[in-house]
């Protein structure tokens, strides 16, 4: 049985049930949370909500979670509110019972783990393997799955035929009522949105794919930790630049070549740039695992 604290980042909830494949899974959280944990329940048929009404009110929480308490329950401690964290460590500190902690720092997923003993706390880490897909990413962000829509261009083609090679799972123009996202490439446990655009957009915005990228992996979609790349045929001016700095948005400006009659493809500066960009983004590719069914 594991009990999770619901903050706005539903991944690493997904990860750690991935990992421990838990029975019965508890997602505790605020009513500004309710969204998460709701898509989170879609996706995990063992799970079951536990609304908090105050979740600043260190007694009520600890109360609630004595209540649900069972023995053998591990507490997930990586999201939620700090109150919601000590009262979930100290209600699995007064049973003896394992915690958990995800972290994600440095483009790889590790789960902490702690158990009490009669004097002194121990502490293991296991680095986690590939356990999610781009569809479980796009469905735990309240998005369903759809199909990749046909390369539309030269450049499209190039950028799929280097990041097939770069990723474990790419997926392409998928289309949804307010956005289409050019690329979904996934490494690991961790993913990331490109917009490519070969010119200016038909209305002719410079910073249409700056706009696209905020509002894909912004709160309301696919969250802030979701990585983002700005392909673009030509660099665009400083202000942008800037602009996209702010945003956490990297810019990589590529240039295209046909290899032989209908075979387009980067150029090898283009390659090396937006290798360095993924790399960034999503941790060097030596660190990609394969999906497993357990760990």
């Amino acid at each position: 049985m594991l009990i999770s604290l619901i903050g706005e980042q539903p991944i690493p909830v997904l990860l750690v049930d991935r990992a421990l494949k838990p029975a019965r899974h508890i997602l505790a959280h605020s009513e500004r949370t309710r969204r998460v944990a709701e898509n989170l329940r879609a996706l995990l048929p063992h799970a079951e909500l536990l609304p908090l009404a105050d979740v600043y009110h260190l007694e009520g929480i600890r109360a609630a979670f004595e209540q649900v308490y069972q023995p053998g329950m591990t507490f997930n401690l990586t999201g939620g509110t700090k109150p919601m964290a000590w009262a979930g460590y100290e209600v699995a500190r007064s049973h003896g019972a394992q915690i958990v902690y995800l972290e994600s720092e440095k483009k790889q997923s590790k789960l902490y783990r702690l158990n009490f003993s009669v004097d002194s706390i121990t502490q293991s880490v296991d680095v986690l393997p590939r356990l999610i897909s781009p569809e479980d990413y796009l469905q735990t962000h309240g998005l369903q799955p759809v199909s990749s829509k046909p390369l539309s261009n030269e450049q499209e083609t190039a950028l799929f035929m280097f990041l097939h090679t770069q990723a474990d799972e790419v997926r392409h123009n998928l289309q949804y009522p307010a956005f289409e996202i050019d690329f979904l490439v996934q490494r690991g446990n961790q993913a990331a949105v490109i917009e490519a655009k070969s010119g200016l957009s038909p209305n002719k915005r410079k910073r249409d794919g700056l706009d696209q990228l905020t509002t894909i992996a912004g709160r309301e979609y696919l969250g802030t930790y979701t990585g983002r790349i700005w392909v673009v045929a030509k660099t665009p001016g400083e202000q942008l630049q800037e602009l996209a700095k702010a945003y956490g948005i990297q810019i990589v400006p590529v240039s295209i070549r046909e290899s032989s009659p209908g075979r387009w493809r980067l150029d090898s500066s283009s390659q090396a740039r937006l290798r360095a960009a993924l790399d960034q983004t999503l941790g060097p590719q030596s660190a990609i695992s394969n999906l497993q069914s357990s760990i």
